[in-house]
């Protein structure tokens, strides 16, 4: 994300003056009133979602994490979904585990050919051995450096079901409507080891009453083939988001540029509601080398065919080398026009919606 947009340091003033003068205008324009006031009103809401729980102040995924996320108000939560050995669905954002615990020092033996920890491996009775700490890097650093750096408190990792249970319980008595956000991980690498996560995480979803079309949730998959079957074969009707990388990260077989096509779009949006692109693919960077400011051609395919778009991952503590959260943000909002973010960062994040709206 450090080369993210560098042009925008000099050119965002100017385009937000722009965009006033533009608005003036638009008595003159084609649109009608009507669709110009809709598009105003769906834009006015800018959907926070709490990228791993708060992850940017306590260990990710943890229920600490959650219940911190909650109580800032986010309109979702998210859960990455992997499963145990003895079937269990856990909330983690990888299929490894020693980049986020202590495994090596519990369970030293513990790790396949490649030296990877794997979650399925383990029941949950022996991952509730483990202590959750910050993420870290392959030397054991940790991966970003002002977050929490405690070692005593005794963070866990939680099954999906304790997440959601969380959650409801939480929104039942203060009245609230915080939704959740959960994502298949590595579905492929799941179906060769003989197990449905797909399945295990939309019969949780209907357990704690966030799955259907009205339901208070998204369900997200790096996997194309994946959000197909879940449409098709599973037959889930509730909202559901294509997550959008890039081919060389390893997170499914899907051509991730082809997505980003006209074609791409138009097949997406026969299975899904939105899309979940990564930040980097979102503006031209041609474009910025000519001095303007555009989201990226692709963009536009995916609001023809109305598909909702949540980019991942804003970081306050990984922004652009001269950048301000602010002008990230605007960006997002006034110029790529997105329907909201992922963040580990709420604080910053909530405040700039509070201001913007």
């Amino acid at each position: 994300m450090t080369s993210l947009l560098p042009a925008l340091v000099v050119l965002f003033t100017g385009v937000l003056a722009s965009e006033s003068t533009l608005a003036a205008d638009a008595t003159n324009s084609k649109t009608s009133h009507a669709e110009a006031e809709r598009t105003t009103s769906e834009r006015l809401h800018f959907t926070v979602i709490a990228h791993r729980g708060a992850s940017g102040y306590l260990p990710e995924h943890t229920l600490e994490a959650a219940t911190l996320a909650f109580s800032l108000r986010p309109d979702f939560i998210e859960q990455d979904v992997v499963i145990t050995k003895d079937d269990i669905p856990v909330v983690l954002h990888d299929i490894h585990l020693e980049t986020v615990t202590n495994v090596e020092d519990i369970f030293p033996a513990r790790h396949r050919k490649d030296g990877r920890y794997y979650a399925r491996d383990f029941t949950l009775e022996e991952l509730r051995a483990l202590r959750v700490h910050e993420r870290a890097n392959s030397d054991g650093e940790q991966v970003f450096k002002s977050r929490y750096r405690g070692t005593q408190a005794n963070f866990k990792v939680a099954t999906l079901s304790e997440h959601f249970e969380l959650i409801s319980e939480l929104n039942r008595q203060f009245g609230t409507s915080v939704g959740v956000y959960p994502e298949v991980k590595s579905p492929a690498f799941h179906i060769a080891e003989g197990i449905d996560a797909s399945k295990m995480v939309i019969d949780t979803l209907k357990n704690y009453g966030f799955a259907g079309e009205n339901g208070n949730s998204y369900l997200q998959c790096f996997d194309f083939n994946e959000i197909k079957r879940i449409r098709e074969t599973l037959g889930y009707k509730g909202k559901v988001v294509m997550l959008i990388g890039e081919n060389d990260w390893g997170e499914s077989d899907t051509d991730y540029e082809w997505l980003r096509t006209q074609e791409g779009m138009k097949q997406v949006a026969k299975y899904a509601n939105g899309i979940g692109p990564w930040l980097g693919h979102l503006m031209d960077t041609q474009a910025m080398a000519k001095g303007k400011v555009e989201a990226a051609s692709w963009v536009k395919y995916a609001h023809d065919n109305e598909l909702t778009i949540h980019p991942y991952t804003y970081r306050q503590d990984a922004l652009p080398a001269g950048m301000s959260g602010k002008q990230i943000l605007d960006a997002l909002h006034k110029v790529v026009r997105a329907d909201g973010v992922f963040t580990d960062h709420l604080v910053p994040v909530l405040t700039w919606r509070d201001k913007t709206n």
